[in-house]
């Protein structure tokens, strides 16, 4: 008796590659879409009711339209469908090949990370990869955190960092992040010493060059 399909949901804000994503695994014996879902909001609702066995997850989806506007991503389809579907396994597809997104997917509890220059064939191995358990990720991307060299930063000089390149001011980054000024230059500070920097902006831009950030 042969074994039942896996069940495949295809979550992708780009209608036309929605659309084409899902005829081409639909192509493919052994493998059922049996759902998808163009935000966040309406993966992590078709993803609960289906359960299917692999959700294959734009890292870039916009909130459901209406809804107020904010950062949003896949990682957070990953994260809400660990949760409410524990067995159904994600697979992140991105446009880049981004250290900092894969290790977010990664913690959120995806298991797999490619990018969308991934053939068909490829494409389909790591559906039925993620399907058993075992993780893929994309072999440019894996070397490339490989080579990396390791980060002298705390978590929070990461993430001051982060802040410095969106703000002008330390108060603005220390209201954001509801941290005394003080305390935001005392972690800027160390972060220019262990990067080598002559001031936040250079210890910015060294640290996302060694993907730090």
């Amino acid at each position: 008796m042969s074994e039942p399909p896996l069940s495949v949901l295809i979550a992708e804000d780009q209608s036309l590659i929605r659309n084409a994503l899902k005829e081409l695994l639909s192509g493919y014996p052994g493998l059922e879409v049996v759902g998808t879902a163009g935000t966040v909001e309406e993966a992590v609702s078709v993803g609960s009711a289906v359960r299917p066995h692999v959700a294959l997850v734009d890292l870039q989806m916009p909130p459901a339209p209406g809804e107020e506007e904010r950062p949003s991503s896949g990682v957070e389809v990953v994260a809400a469908l660990r949760r409410r579907s524990p067995a159904t396994r994600c697979l992140i597809l991105s446009a880049f090949r981004e250290p900092r997104a894969l290790r977010a997917a990664l913690a959120a509890g995806a298991c797999g990370y490619l990018v969308k220059d991934t053939s068909p064939t490829e494409l389909v191995a790591a559906i039925r990869q993620v399907a058993t358990g075992e993780p893929v990720i994309d072999d440019k991307l894996a070397a490339r955190i490989a080579l990396a060299a390791p980060c002298p930063l705390t978590p929070q000089e990461v993430a001051v960092l982060r802040h410095a390149r969106d703000f002008l001011t330390v108060a603005d980054i220390a209201r954001t992040m509801r941290l005394s000024t003080g305390t935001v230059r005392n972690y800027l500070t160390r972060a220019i010493r262990k990067t080598g920097a002559r001031n936040r902006h250079e210890a910015v831009r060294i640290a996302a060059s060694h993907d730090w950030l």
